[in-house]
Formats: C-alpha cells, structure tokens, sequence
C-alpha cells in the first residue's frame, strides 16, 4: 500500500504549526510546505523531538509566486506522492498594498489565487477518499466581491477589507469545488477556527498594547483553533462529508446563499481565467526544489 501524506501549507508557526503537530503524534506521514525555510527547519526539528515522528518533511512553498507552487508540485509529481489530505492553512494579511511575483495585490495573491492554484495543480495526485480542508475566517461576513475583486491598487487598498474579501472567495470557490469533485470522492471543506492568539491581529498602533492586556487573553489559542481543521482532515466520523465548514468539531454547511450569490459563479470563473492567463506567462520551468 502507498505512503498517504498530509501536506500542511504555513506549517511552522500558530494554527499551522498545531496542525502539524497535532497530526504527527497520530503517526502521520507529513509534508510541511514553508515559504521561510531558515525559520521553518528548527520547528520541524522541534516537532520530530516533541513528537517522535521522523516522517515530517519540509519543502519551500510561497504562494506568492506561480513559480514556487508549480515547482513545489512537480517535485511531489516526479516523487510519485499520494496525498490523502491537503490543508490550505497558509495566509496572510498585510499592513500595506505590495504585490505577488505574478502581479496580484499578495493578501488577495497568497490567500485565494496562489492556494487555489496549488490545490489545481496537486488535484491528479489525490484518489477518492481524499480530502481537502481550507481556513477561512469570521471576516468572511464582511467581505465583498465585485468587479474589482482582481484589481486592488495601492490608493484603495484597505487591509481588513482585503483579508475579509480573500476568505470570503476561499469560502465560495471551497463550495464550488466540493461540488466538482464529489463525484470523484475527493471531500472538500473549509475550517473556520474563531478568532486566535496569532500575530495576525496586530493592529501595528497604539491599541495594540491595550489588546495585549484586555484582548489576547481571551480568545482562542492555536491548538483551540485548530480543532476544526484537524477533525475535518482526519476523522473518520466526516468520512464523505463534503462543501461544510467546520468549528471545532462541528459542521454546517456552507450557506445556499453563500454559493449562489450573484459573483460566486463569476469568481469561480474568472479565477480559472487569470491562473490560466499567468500560467501561460510562466517559462518552462528550471526552478527545482
């Protein structure tokens, strides 16, 4: 019987880091996909002590870059990799407008375009049984797509309304595709783990200090936040169980209106149209892990 891997994108720190550790004491065969190698290798050190899984492997990955994500999926094509569950846990949300290697504004490039390129091209090495699981986020419910969803510029670039628009696609372009795939048994769903402890909620000002104090020590630690993602990826009680989202280890599905709102089909669309136009810009590519 093939080796099935767990691949985990943003696995060195916060709920990426409780993920992994979660799934390495269950024995698991673990791939770590980090953008940050130099502070990535210590943690997967420390997770093999702490653990006592030696099968934990680490890989570059920055969804910032077409470049990176298809060299990081041609090395696990090549390797001949199975993938029994991908967890899209990698995302960012930036202080300030700066864009991808490819020319997406990056919160909207790493958070929705990269990973859904990613999850695209790592399609042919999963099987049925499957499953695939996405963080999204509370923020979700003020987020908005419109016509300009694609084209975010430095003079209307607002942080959290960029972040809540890129979860909010995630959240969509997720019920979509659990829609595509079900018939090939391949289970997709989105993990919402609250609001926690991580360094994503500073607010870079003069509050921060203040939330510190009175904020952080009431909302969820990372393993907490975790829960949901790791029951979704690992249970064999959601066995089949496909387009929900889950909280801890409870599932509803994604919303009706969710799904059917007027730019859902638009995004999942259009989504296809730009990773298609970048990827044809892209050289053949030399670029090796």
């Amino acid at each position: 019987m093939n080796k099935e891997y767990y691949i985990i994108t943003g696995a060195n720190g916060s709920i990426g880091q409780a993920i992994t550790e979660a799934l390495a004491k269950q024995g698991l065969s673990i791939i770590m996909a980090c953008r940050n190698l130099a502070k990535s290798q210590p943690v997967q050190q420390q997770l093999i002590e702490k653990t006592g899984n030696t099968d934990i492997t680490l890989l570059p990955l920055d969804l910032a870059s077409f470049a990176s994500i298809i060299a990081f999926a041609n090395h696990l094509s090549q390797e001949s990799i199975s993938i029994q569950t991908l967890i899209n846990n990698a995302g960012v949300m930036n202080q300030h407008y700066s864009q991808t290697a490819d020319g997406f504004e990056s919160t909207i490039g790493v958070n929705y375009i990269g990973t859904v390129l990613l999850t695209r091209l790592l399609l042919p090495l999963m099987h049925p049984g499957s499953r695939i699981v996405t963080t999204t986020s509370l923020t979700r419910y003020i987020g908005d797509i419109d016509e300009d969803f694609f084209k975010e510029s430095p003079r209307r670039y607002k942080r959290f309304e960029t972040y809540s628009k890129s979860k909010l696609a995630l959240t969509l372009y997720t019920a979509r595709l659990a829609q595509e795939l079900r018939p090939r048994g391949i289970w997709v769903n989105a993990a919402d783990p609250g609001v926690v402890n991580t360094n994503m909620i500073t607010m870079h000002s003069w509050v921060d200090p203040l939330a510190n104090r009175f904020f952080r020590p009431f909302i969820s630690s990372p393993q907490e936040g975790a829960v949901g993602a790791i029951f979704a990826a690992t249970s064999p009680e959601v066995y089949g169980v496909t387009g929900e989202i889950f909280k801890k280890e409870k599932h509803i599905p994604i919303s009706a209106r969710a799904i059917h709102v007027p730019r859902a089909l638009w995004l999942y669309e259009e989504t296809g149209k730009k990773i298609t136009e970048a990827l044809a810009k892209q050289p053949a590519s030399e670029e090796k892990i």
